[in-house]
């Protein structure tokens, strides 16, 4: 059955879809404090800077993201008690979201030591907290299901296609100003198509909207290269980001209130994080560099472009050499700011080595996703049969990633450490 009023509770007004209609169960989770925290979150971390009205919250995107699932379950003919579980899912996907958001999860894996995600910390969340256990009552253990599954349901929250992406690309263009992100939506969710293969039930668009998705998979890498990779967002989220390591180095932020072992004890110190907590901590309890890098990106004096170098086959000539610089290591990077920072007499806090790859995986060959994590987008053809998006795509092929290397310093020193990075990096400058 279509989307109708009997069932709601309460509607949210929200700039992209009018009113937001939620059931009983929906208000519930809203209410939760651990979901009331994403309103103190910022969606984009450091954009602001950037785009002074990127200011938009977490808790909007996944009221967004909720009624996208909506949307996709009726267009599919999901049955009443799983659009239930799916919309819920969609509500608390980024319940486990950190301060400054994805920004944060840098900071998960200096403690945690590994690739600890947000995603990790929203199924803790999901088990082990005790409002938001209650408020999803007997939907529980589906909302587990689809974030730990591999279904169509699970494909509906997160995929190549799924409510987050469908949603933050239009939210985020929206508030940023810029029309990189929009694509037709309405064409989109209405050429949604269920097949099945293999035994399960996939997404696929049907033929005649594959241009529209078109459109979609464009506005993703517009977005990236435009918005979410600019250069003046990566010093401020790399100067935040030092600070609170510096801050957890020097005893300033308890390391083990980050610590997953005891979820519990984890979750209670966790839930008390948000932008402003975290920066508060910092400013009021660290010393020195991490203080400092506080206080330089709220008052928007960055660290400046001294050295970028476009990782192309003109700009650097010896595939080897340039397979050298894509590959850079974290360690390496470090020793080269230690020495930059050494020879301009600073400390390495204001010396910032920055690898950056804008690397689509839509564009990827179909061959290139098996395995991983995001699959290819399928399309239902005229003729019944169901081929790979990137196969019937005439720019999948053409797409490559944009790869540059920035080093970031102090802005009396750009021209020296200009100087210095093209030595070590054996490459001009291009900046």
């Amino acid at each position: 059955m279509p989307y109708s009023l009997f069932w709601e509770q309460k509607s949210v007004r929200d700039p992209l879809y009018g009113f937001i209609g939620l059931s009983a169960q929906e208000n519930r989770i809203l209410e939760t404090f651990a979901i009331q925290r994403l309103a103190r979150i910022k969606q984009l971390a450091h954009t602001y800077i950037v785009y002074p009205s990127a200011v938009h919250a977490r808790l909007e995107h996944s009221l967004g993201s909720l009624n996208v699932a909506g949307r996709i379950c009726d267009q599919l003919g999901i049955r009443k008690k799983e659009k239930m579980a799916v919309r819920a899912a969609a509500l608390i996907h980024d319940v486990g979201q950190g301060p400054f958001s994805h920004l944060f999860e840098e900071v998960m894996r200096f403690v945690n030591g590994e690739d600890y995600s947000h995603e990790d910390v929203t199924k803790l969340m999901t088990e082990h907290n005790g409002s938001l256990k209650r408020a999803l009552g007997s939907s529980q253990q589906d909302v587990l299901q689809i974030f730990e599954g591999d279904s169509l349901l699970s494909e509906i929250v997160s995929s190549g296609l799924d409510v987050d992406k469908m949603d933050y690309l239009r939210r985020d263009s929206y508030h940023t100003g810029v029309a990189y992100g929009m694509f037709d939506f309405e064409r989109v969710v209405r050429n949604l198509w269920k097949v099945h293969e293999n035994e399960r039930d996939y997404i696929a668009i049907r033929e005649k909207g594959k241009d529209a998705l078109e459109s979609y998979r464009l506005a993703r890498y517009s977005m990236h290269a435009q918005v979410y990779e600019h250069h003046a967002r990566l010093i401020a989220d790399d100067m935040f980001l030092r600070a609170v390591i510096a801050s957890i180095k020097e005893g300033y932020l308890p390391k083990e209130s980050l610590d997953v072992r005891d979820p519990e004890s984890f979750l209670a110190k966790y839930l008390e994080l948000d932008d402003s907590s975290i920066e508060h901590h910092v400013l009021q309890n660290a010393k020195g560099v991490a203080r400092k890098l506080i206080q330089d990106v709220r008052a928007r004096k960055l660290l400046k472009r001294a050295y970028v170098l476009p990782l192309t086959k003109d700009c650097v000539p010896n595939p080897l050499h340039r397979e050298k610089l894509i590959t850079l290591s974290k360690d390496a990077a470090e020793k080269t700011e230690k020495r930059i920072a050494d020879e301009i007499g600073v400390d390495t806090g204001y010396v910032v080595v920055h690898p950056q790859s804008i690397n689509m995986k839509l564009y990827e060959r179909f061959e290139q996703t098996i395995g991983a994590k995001e699959k290819p987008i399928l399309v239902f053809k005229r003729d019944g049969s169901v081929a790979s998006l990137d196969e019937e795509s005439p720019i999948s092929a053409s797409m490559s990633p944009i790869r540059r290397l920035f080093v970031f310093c102090p802005e009396k020193h750009t021209e020296k450490v200009k100087k210095i990075a093209e030595d070590i990096f054996k490459a001009k400058s291009r900046y």
